[in-house]
């Protein structure tokens, strides 16, 4: 057998050194990717969840409670508040691109028209869009890896989501940020059509839930009044598990 020169032993030494110190990068998840895990970490197949909702304003604070009901396939979404009194029976219906609201005052269900996805969610920070999930972050939008950032002291990857032209979406631009550690969404800030920046999503208190750790408490504020702001905090929640499709019909959301 021919013995390799001492030349060629160094090159084969280089290259192997050179293999050992490829940077983690050069195998990391694409942009989209990496949406696409934070969001099945937070939302899965389906899921059945009660929320805490509190908005506070610089004159007074109001307190909900809602459960909600969640499907992936074929965008699904029903939610009910159940608490206070005042708000007791206020439901919203989500098939694919239809939404409707049911009032209980009037025992009427009016459907939302695609501008009022924007609007205000019972006088929160959130909006309709934002409760019944008409959009999706990982199809209605392409997905640019901007670099890496620190928030709330979570080493961060910081992605900006461009609508698809021909996307139903409510927003201009997302930037997202996901913990690098696990993929978990940290923060979004939501800015219109002419790059100015509306709303920011803050996402934290991260423990185990069900199957899963997730973040816990959802704090939004509107840009310009710090005084204004809406939690949604999740007090129990399941995830993966069969729901009846009863539950997404009009007459779930009109019943009596």
């Amino acid at each position: 057998m021919k013995v390799p020169s001492a030349s060629k032993k160094i090159c084969l030494i280089a290259m192997l050194g050179c293999a050992l110190v490829i940077p983690p990068d050069a195998f990391s998840l694409t942009a989209r990717e990496i949406v696409d895990l934070s969001d099945k970490a937070v939302r899965g197949d389906s899921q059945i969840a009660r929320y805490t909702i509190t908005i506070k304003t610089r004159k007074w604070t109001r307190t909900m409670k809602m459960t909600a009901w969640d499907m992936k396939k074929g965008k699904k979404s029903f939610s009910e508040i159940t608490a206070p009194k005042k708000d007791e029976g206020n439901r919203f219906l989500l098939i694919d691109k239809n939404m409707w609201q049911y009032n209980p005052r009037i025992q009427k269900a009016i459907k939302l028209s695609p501008s009022m996805m924007l609007e205000s969610w019972m006088g929160s920070d959130f909006t309709n869009d934002d409760i019944v999930k008409e959009s999706s972050i990982v199809e209605d939008y392409n997905h640019t890896l901007i670099g890496k950032e620190t928030v709330n002291g979570n080493e961060c990857y910081k992605i900006q989501l461009d609508p698809k032209p021909d996307a139903a979406v409510v927003w201009g631009k997302i930037v997202y940020f996901a913990r690098t550690s696990d993929y978990l969404p940290v923060r979004e800030e939501f800015y219109n059509e002419h790059n100015v920046k509306k709303k920011e999503l803050s996402c934290s208190d991260f423990k185990k839930m069900y199957d899963r750790v997730i973040p816990t408490r959802y704090r939004m504020e509107t840009v310009g009044n710090k005084n204004k702001f809406t939690e949604m905090i999740i007090d129990e929640i399941q995830f993966n598990v069969p729901i009846s499709p009863r539950v997404f019909s009009r007459q779930n959301l009109q019943r009596r």
